[in-house]
């Protein structure tokens, strides 16, 4: 009965997490987790849970904490899901704080594509449970490239028409694997994809296409904020894969980021052009900041 109570006290304090989670409230989380990390010290899944609040909450200056909880996993746990999330978080905050060396002996520590989980339960399972797991595949690939291409053009410093011609490459795959414009939970991933086209778009002074990538971005913005939190994909590759709410550590939404670039330096040349004021207009009623 003490196992079940403690777990139940657990399960509420995840739960309410989550809530937080969803709606961006990094600091809410942190403080959240801490009280539950007063009560359960040994929790390995709270101690979990805490160390990726902090990191979006400021990934930098809770480094040192970040790491001990982390480090504390790795010793302790027998969890390969919660020693693989520590190893990344473990990469990931001693990039952010230039400890290269840490950050590469962490990234080393990585499993293969190939001998992930998913990958290795598409080979073994049958019938539809392989083709379940397969679809799910598909979508964490098509997440995967999006990253890369992102980095790509970031690390690989693009020129702006090459910019453009990667981010084709996203458009074309969207297409792709979601036929039909049911792109789920991608569609913020496809609104930025259309606000970094309108930016190359604009280096190279072709206004006309810098608009329409404007225009995509506000219409995926809108959508993404307006859709219901959970559903399912319809197109052929995908098809009954089901979609969940979405995760942030900001409590902007999408509609609100992009209606504050829009207002911003970058666009100020365009302040008075009734183009960029609609777009800001149809925005406004969605956005929050």
């Amino acid at each position: 009965m003490d196992e079940e109570r403690k777990n139940k006290i657990i399960n509420e304090y995840k739960k309410k997490d989550m809530e937080l989670f969803a709606e961006g409230k990094s600091k809410e989380r942190v403080e959240l987790l801490r009280k539950a990390k007063e009560e359960f010290p040994n929790e390995m899944t709270i101690l979990y849970d805490l160390m990726y609040a902090l990191s979006a909450e400021n990934e930098k200056e809770n480094a040192e904490e970040i790491i001990s909880f982390g480090e504390r996993i790795l010793d302790e746990s027998t969890d390969d899901s919660l020693r693989s999330g520590a190893i990344q978080c473990l990469c990931y905050t001693n990039d952010a704080i230039k400890n290269k060396e840490q950050a590469l002996k962490y990234a080393n520590m990585g499993g293969n594509y190939h001998t992930t989980r998913y990958s290795l339960l598409c080979r073994v399972l049958d019938g539809e449970e392989a083709v379940k797991y397969c679809k799910d595949m598909l979508l964490i690939s098509f997440d995967g490239i999006f990253r890369y291409v992102r980095i790509m053009t970031w690390q690989g410093k693009f020129s702006a028409s090459d910019e453009i011609r990667a981010r084709n490459f996203i458009c074309k795959l969207s297409e792709l694997l979601f036929e039909g414009g049911n792109c789920g939970f991608y569609t913020c991933r496809m609104s930025e994809n259309y606000r970094m086209m309108a930016r190359a778009y604009k280096t190279l002074g072709d206004t006309e296409k810098m608009f329409e990538c404007l225009e995509k971005a506000a219409d995926l913005s809108i959508k993404f904020d307006t859709m219901d939190a959970e559903g399912e994909y319809t197109a052929f590759m995908i098809k009954g894969v089901k979609f969940g709410g979405c995760y942030k550590d900001h409590t902007a939404n999408d509609s609100g980021l992009l209606a504050k670039e829009l207002k911003g330096k970058r666009y100020s040349d365009f302040e008075d052009d009734p183009r960029l004021n609609a777009i800001i207009e149809k925005l406004a009623p969605i956005a929050t900041l």
